[in-house]
């Protein structure tokens, strides 16, 4: 979960697909959303493109605002900053233990305390957006090892 949902967690989401395909955890049902409510947006131009490059397809992708079906249903909230995680617990009360900053997984399987926002790139260079998913790579590839072993 990010604000707009169309570069943070639709990159996340769909290289967790992805590994989740390729790590045999095709159980796995992975989503994004944002806290803006911003709905039917496609993925911004840089995010398409740095998922291209990395052999991934976000080019379908349209954003949606986060529902309460999703809080209700989910095992595991990824959010991308602090401020995200602080409005969703005041929106959803009741899920901080399902909650973790994406960057908890960066360095290992095992989510840490205190661990930093991821920083949006939106009108930033597409050198910032390759920084960013490369982060959001090595993170997620850290989190199929915690779900594989939960």
């Amino acid at each position: 979960m990010c604000s707009a949902n169309i570069c943070r967690s639709p990159m996340a989401a769909e290289y967790a697909r992805h590994r989740a395909a390729t790590e045999g955890l095709s159980h796995l049902v992975v989503d994004s959303c944002g806290l803006l409510g911003i709905e039917g947006a496609p993925a911004s131009h840089e995010a398409i493109q740095v998922l291209r490059e990395a052999g991934l397809d976000l080019s379908g992708h349209r954003s949606r605002g986060v529902r309460h079906a999703d809080f209700r249903t989910a095992d595991h909230v990824l959010v991308m900053t602090l401020r995200h995680r602080e409005e969703i617990a005041a929106r959803f009360p009741g899920g901080d233990d399902r909650m973790h900053l994406l960057r908890a997984f960066e360095r290992g399987p095992v989510p840490a305390e205190g661990s930093l926002d991821l920083d949006d790139p939106i009108s930033r260079p597409l050198a910032f957006y390759r920084a960013t998913f490369e982060r959001i790579r090595l993170c997620v590839d850290h989190l199929m090892l915690h779900l594989k072993h939960a």
